[in-house]
């Protein structure tokens, strides 16, 4: 979290203030210095503390920047008060970065120094009212959060990632900017640490990725939505599947933390079990169950809810997902799908991966690292080739090793000639994670004797697997 200090004063403090207490501001600390109360918002949120002494009192000043400050703000109405200012925090902070507001054209000869020019600033938005002239990109738009530049930080999930593997959905790369040079993007470039990424796309879609890429893990499942949704079929499941299946998905909403789950159930039929699921909503204000009596289709009845709710992840039984009807409609919704099944996700130990398809396993890598710390995991590879040409794969290995000295991940790596799907058959304490290709809509049948570890999914289903879609088919 970063800490901010604001030294403040006079009408254009006081509106920089009240935009702070308007907008999500959560994830900075911020400290407030101004002599006049009447500059602070009528309601301070928790995130922000104030001081009431002038701002150019070097004593007072100095006591208060003993803390360590991330960036600081001056922004004041005098020239003589706020060149004071910022000459009080450079005797004892001349390297933290200070953002002036500038009114009169001052020159600073200052590298940790960013000089707001309130007069081009003006000069240059009144100038875009002007007839046939082109509008500077810094005003294109709506001006309501639709174009979003975000510098990625060296341990974002999405560094070492190509364009081409990240879901954009509603939202969209449109330029890089790489050591001070415009780069267009295409699927097959990489994005690397420091880059400039300017972002279209709706609003509230943007402010989930801006987290995602800013806040480096925890943040699943953005960017694919926000929340948690369980469906559940009481004629279609076996009570004691939907018991099962309603303990583990509290134990993982108690994991991703500030995460709304939404339950929906279907024919409800069993009386005794829907009160036991409205025990858990009675029991979590972040819990809302929504009961289904006019049976409607499950296709109409669950893309309803991936519109109204933000939905992120889909989570169902594994009696469900044997149903390949219902395998397609959870396949045409393009999201996460995790399938909960006999053994509990309160044992799992490791997550695995079996690779396959180079840029689909490229793909789901910020989710396996992702869901691996959220849950406190480690991360198992398995690299099956039956003719030991494992140099094929060295380049999505090492996209892996790099993201796990990033992240600080235990990754181990197993090279098998071996089909291994056999061997984890019989184990007990892992999350599978793999793409959500059509290639899980065939018939099991069908795909039992092939050497494709897609295909053969459902041998490994009485372990949790969690379903990554991808852009790629």
């Amino acid at each position: 979290m970063k800490q901010i200090l604001i030294l403040a004063d006079g009408i254009v403090a006081k509106h920089f203030l009240q935009r702070i207490g308007e907008t999500f501001t959560r994830t900075n600390e911020y400290t407030v210095v101004a002599l006049d109360r009447s500059l602070l918002p009528e309601r301070l949120s928790s995130n922000i503390t104030s001081y009431q002494f002038d701002p150019t009192s070097y004593i007072k000043l100095s006591m208060l920047i003993k803390r360590e400050f991330d960036e600081i703000f001056i922004i004041m109405k005098n020239r003589v008060d706020a060149e004071g200012a910022y000459q009080n925090i450079r005797r004892d902070k001349p390297f933290t970065r200070i953002i002036f507001f500038n009114r009169w054209d001052i020159e600073f000869e200052d590298e940790n120094l960013i000089n707001i020019n309130a007069n081009e600033l003006l000069a240059s938005r009144i100038y875009d009212f002007l007839p046939n002239v082109p509008v500077i990109a810094q005003n294109v738009g709506l001006g309501q959060g639709e174009i979003v530049e975000v510098l990625v930080p060296f341990g974002s999930a999405y560094v070492y990632r190509h364009i081409g593997t990240i879901e954009q959905n509603q939202w969209r790369i449109v330029a890089l900017y790489r050591s001070g040079k415009l780069v267009l993007p295409k699927p097959s470039l990489m994005i690397k640490p420091n880059d400039l990424l300017l972002l279209v796309g709706k609003p509230y879609v943007l402010e989930s990725v801006f987290k995602a890429i800013k806040q480096e893990l925890g943040q699943f499942p953005a960017p694919f939505g926000e929340n948690l949704y369980l469906y559940l079929d009481m004629i279609k499941e076996k009570s004691e599947s939907i018991a099962n299946c309603l303990e583990q998905v509290k134990y993982l909403h108690k994991r991703f933390k500030g995460r709304r789950l939404v339950m929906r159930v279907a024919n409800p039929t069993d009386i005794e079990l829907l009160e036991k699921i409205k025990a858990v909503e009675r029991e979590n204000d972040l819990v809302s169950c929504f009961i289904d009596y006019r049976r409607k289709k499950a296709s109409d009845l669950i893309s309803d809810d991936m519109q109204r709710h933000n939905v992120g992840l889909l989570i169902c039984g594994r009696d469900l997902f044997r149903r390949k009807a219902f395998r397609s409609i959870l396949y045409s919704l393009r999201k996460p799908l995790l399938q909960v099944s006999e053994f509990s996700l309160t044992s799992l130990e490791k997550v695995v991966v079996i690779l396959s398809e180079e840029k689909s396993m490229e793909f789901v890598s910020a989710t396996v690292f992702d869901i691996a710390s959220q849950l406190d995991l480690d991360i198992e590879l398995l690299d099956y080739d039956p003719d030991g040409e494992f140099e094929k794969k060295s380049s999505i290995l090492s996209h892996y090793e790099n993201l796990s000295h990033i992240f600080s991940k235990n990754l181990q790596i197993r090279q098998e000639k071996k089909n291994p799907i056999r061997e984890l058959s019989h184990e007990r304490n892992f999350l599978q994670v793999l793409p959500f290709t059509r290639k899980i809509l065939q018939n099991p049948l069908l795909s039992y004797f092939s050497a494709d570890a897609e295909k053969l999914y459902f041998k490994l289903s009485r372990n949790p697997q969690l379903f990554i879609p991808v852009d790629i088919e």
